[in-house]
């Protein structure tokens, strides 16, 4: 059954990333929402919205052309394609950080969100990681010893 007020909030976070606007992001996000994504975690508000200013960082011009939101109960999937051109350092999968290239980027990329009491609770993000890699001339990093 589709939440509405979830649909809204994943749709207001979504217009809050385009526009960079991090008072808009914040009036998203509970207190304690919890974030996962190829390139770390973050607790709490504050941990989640540094993370978003350094995407915006790396890349001034990112925005995401937002494909389709699937909403069941409190829960919102949304498909997107994040583009934009990569200017400043940006944090990578792993720990690494990566200065700017000015190379133009377009990653697909997932959100599975988690909305109580009209905030994200919980965000887990996923992007085609080798797509990212490729796009920015990078090699992949090694995966380490096999077992």
């Amino acid at each position: 059954m589709r939440n509405v007020m979830a649909a809204s909030v994943a749709d207001r976070l979504f217009a809050a990333f385009n526009a960079h606007d991090p008072e808009l992001l914040t009036r998203c996000l509970a207190p304690h929402v919890a974030a996962v994504g190829p390139d770390g975690e973050a607790e709490g508000r504050e941990e989640v919205l540094s993370y978003y200013t350094l995407i915006w960082t790396a890349a001034p011009d990112l925005g995401l052309m937002v494909w389709q939101t699937i909403t069941e109960g409190n829960e919102v999937a949304a498909t997107a394609l994040a583009a934009g051109t990569h200017t400043g350092p940006l944090l990578m999968p792993g720990g690494e950080s990566v200065d700017g290239t000015g190379r133009r980027l377009s990653v697909r990329c997932c959100w599975f969100l988690t909305v109580e009491e009209g905030l994200i609770v919980s965000q887990h993000v996923f992007f085609d990681q080798l797509e990212l890699y490729a796009q920015l001339g990078l090699s992949l990093p090694a995966s380490g010893t096999p077992s």
